[in-house]
């Protein structure tokens, strides 16, 4: 065997196929932790050996080592393409696809064929023999046709494997595309190079392995299909607790996570390509731009039990700006409703416990004046009779009685008071109702008010029911204690408080001094304890002979700004 070699200008394809299947090899051994980054190092690893043949086939002069060479490339082409398919199988579905018995199955041909090369010279089963004019001209021998049909049907179960990705795996379609591509390239210059049969000094399957090579490095360099990134958002998207849904511009589902599937009791298969309203009735139907609704809120009835759930609807944008799709985010609040539905009662229950211990120390506070003078009334009276004194008598019983008929009135205030709950329509329909009464049982004139900027929403349905309290609680005290002809009642915004004035135009008295001590001290105390129960705050301004008022200011509800 002659070992001349003469350079040829062609051989610079293979050249850079080498070159570039040497760097995908060093690259994929590299990311060997990922899922077909092995197969696909091996793959390039015969594609180097099959592009390093070419080189020296191509160089050399004698017919003797072109044939060797011819041979050696031949034994590894199946074997390239085999470690493609496993390449293809451990990354679309890793440790699922590649098994012990789909490796055996896929590597039996290309062990045969490699066999059958090296020993063709005893039976001439792939090669009837090989003529030198210029180039090797091979004469195929009855196996070759059997060969190339292998060929074919590696290549159309990697097509099928290749849509198999493009249709599941929306986030590698222009991997998937570039792949193909470069899978199709490959194979035609490849049957070309078949066809043309040394007809020409240009061997064209080394052009195929470049430009294949060429793609595969796109995708790994550009998209990084072996990198952890990819796996990682895959990771992220079927492990996260929130569902995720994908919709084209019809509004059709392309991709679901698997959450979805257990939160809706739905198959992805089954599913996919309908429109969303199909499968998801809260979803609105009129949605044609960004603006419109970008969160709901849901209930979803099944056999077992109500779920809520969460909607949020994000536009997807594509380098145009222009509307590609959306992206759905699912929720399921369940639990977190049912929580504050917890947390409400208790604070519900909380508020009653609090309230029925304010209305009994009032009560105990009232009947325990009352009691107090009545008791000390009817001493004096007994003083008195027992020294005969009957007018004095006479008037301290007149007083006695003043204050029984005072105590009942106080007491069916009270129960009237406990009885007064908050409407469906809220405090001021509660309020204008108590004024009514107030007004009607007391001829005192009272006006009720709101600013122009007030809104009762702002209110939290438990500062209402304290500042119910607080409002009746200073209208008894001015029908017990102002003397008073008229009262104002008004509601205004400052800041971010609600606040509400109680003024009068009675007798009023000394803040400073201690004549209020001992008949409305006790009203005032409570109040004050109402207010700062939820975080409000009162003062009182009054002059003797000017009348009284009385601020009260509590926060706004913020949820409702």
């Amino acid at each position: 065997m002659s070992l001349v070699f003469a350079y040829v200008p062609y051989i610079w394809p293979s050249i850079i196929s080498s070159l570039l299947m040497l760097a995908l090899a060093v690259f994929s051994f590299r990311h060997r932790d990922m899922p077909g980054a092995i197969p696909f190092a091996i793959a390039c690893i015969f594609g180097l050996l099959w592009s390093i043949g070419s080189i020296i086939e191509l160089t050399a002069v004698g017919i003797d080592l072109k044939i060797f060479w011819r041979k050696f490339q031949v034994v590894f082409q199946l074997p390239a393409a085999t470690a493609i398919t496993c390449f293809l199988l451990a990354y679309t579905w890793p440790k699922r696809w590649l098994t012990i018995r789909n490796m055996v199955l896929l590597w039996i041909v290309p062990i045969i064929i490699a066999v059958m090369v090296f020993t063709d010279h005893l039976h001439h089963l792939i090669w009837e023999g090989f003529d030198l004019n210029g180039t090797l001209i091979v004469n195929p021998g009855p196996l070759m046709k059997y060969f190339l049909i292998y060929v074919y049907l590696s290549f159309l179960f990697n097509i099928f494997v290749f849509i198999w990705l493009f249709i599941h795996s929306p986030q590698n379609r222009w991997p998937v595309v570039i792949m193909v591509i470069g899978q199709i390239m490959m194979r035609l210059l490849y049957f070309f190079d078949i066809a043309n049969r040394g007809s020409s000094n240009i061997q064209f399957a080394p052009v195929g392995i470049a430009f294949t090579s060429l793609m595969y490095a796109i995708v790994f360099f550009r998209f990084r299909i072996l990198g952890p990134i990819p796996l990682a958002r895959q990771a992220v998207i079927n492990q996260m607790p929130i569902g995720m849904l994908v919709l084209d511009h019809q509004l059709k589902i392309v991709s679901l996570n698997p959450m979805v599937e257990k939160m809706l009791q739905i198959s992805s298969q089954k599913v996919k390509s309908k429109f969303i309203g199909d499968v998801l009735d809260a979803y609105p139907q009129n949605m044609v731009s960004e603006s419109d609704i970008h969160q709901l809120e849901f209930n979803r009835k099944s056999e077992v039990k109500e779920q809520n759930f969460l909607l949020d609807i994000l536009w997807l944008k594509d380098w145009r700006d222009d509307h590609v799709g959306q992206l759905l985010l699912l929720t399921d609040i369940t639990e977190q409703r049912a929580a504050q539905a917890r947390i409400f009662e208790q604070q519900r229950v909380m508020a009653t416990m609090q309230e029925r211990e304010q209305i009994a120390r009032e009560l105990h506070d009232d009947l325990a004046q009352v009691f107090a003078f009545i008791a000390t009334q009817g001493q004096t009276i007994q003083r008195f009779l027992n020294r005969n004194n009957e007018e004095m008598a006479d008037k301290h019983l007149e007083r006695l009685i003043e204050a029984a008929r005072e105590g009942e009135v106080d007491i069916r205030e009270s129960i009237r008071g406990m009885r007064l709950t908050l409407s469906e329509q809220g405090l001021l329909a509660t309020l204008e109702k108590y004024v009514r009464q107030f007004k009607a049982n007391t001829t005192i004139h009272t006006d009720l008010i709101t600013s122009d900027d007030f809104d009762i929403n702002l209110i939290d349905p438990m500062v209402e029911i304290q500042l119910l309290r607080i409002l009746q609680e200073a209208l008894t005290n001015i029908r017990k204690h102002a003397n008073a002809s008229q009262v104002r009642i008004k509601f205004d915004m400052v800041d971010s408080s609600i606040c509400v004035s109680v003024q009068d135009n009675g007798r009023g008295f000394d803040v400073e001094g201690n004549d209020h001590k001992g008949t409305d001290h006790f009203g005032l105390e409570m109040m004050r304890e109402r207010a700062e129960t939820v975080g409000g705050k009162i003062r009182m301004q009054s002059h003797p002979g000017q009348g009284t008022e009385i601020f009260v200011c509590v926060p706004i509800n913020r949820k409702s700004v």
